[in-house]
């Protein structure tokens, strides 16, 4: 009902826009009403637009620097200021896991990142984020560069559900980040 009124509202002021340059008007010695101003819709913009695309820029920095640390071998320096808590925790093992293998991998997944729900009514603020992950061209090889093992079998797509939380310096972190891989995408 308000787009239909904003409709009627604004079509009635062209009208009378239309109207007053047409005749009569000041050069009949009228005074001409000045048409009053209509304010533009309001903003389809979320008032949490700006806190969900700082989510979104921490996620997608710490998956980068995830990338890059298991690419060469050795904890990435940025990782830390992206991923704490049980993020941090699991990539540092995962790096473990695979320095003990000889393993690196070669590639780069597709992020396919959203904010679920951000709540900015605590504090800290908090938000979910889930992520659609093709490792498709992410493989493991050995440090040589030669693949390891078995080629993988079933999907390469899975959701991955991280949270974060804004520090008190403003900067967001991931704080937990969990690969569903009973889940598809």
């Amino acid at each position: 009902m308000q787009g239909w009124l904003a409709v009627r509202v604004v079509g009635g002021v062209a009208a009378v826009g239309l109207l007053s340059g047409c005749g009569g008007g000041a050069s009949e010695g009228k005074a001409v009403e000045p048409v009053p101003a209509v304010s533009a819709a309001p903003s389809a913009v979320a008032p949490d637009a700006g806190e969900r695309a700082a989510v979104l820029a921490a996620y997608r920095a710490m998956a980068a620097a995830e990338v890059r640390t298991y690419a060469s071998g050795a904890l990435d320096a940025e990782l830390e200021r992206y991923a704490t808590h049980t993020a941090l925790a699991d990539i540092k093992a995962t790096l473990f896991w695979y320095q003990q293998r000889g393993i690196v991998m070669k590639g780069e997944p597709v992020h396919s990142p959203a904010v679920d729900s951000l709540d900015a009514s605590g504090d800290p603020l908090r938000a979910v984020i889930t992520d659609c992950v093709d490792s498709t061209g992410y493989d493991k090889v050995g440090k040589d560069g030669n693949p390891v093992g078995a080629a993988p079998s079933g999907p390469r797509r899975h959701v991955v559900t991280s949270s974060a939380q804004r520090t008190k310096s403003g900067s967001w972190l991931v704080y937990t980040s969990t690969v569903e891989r009973d889940r598809t995408c």
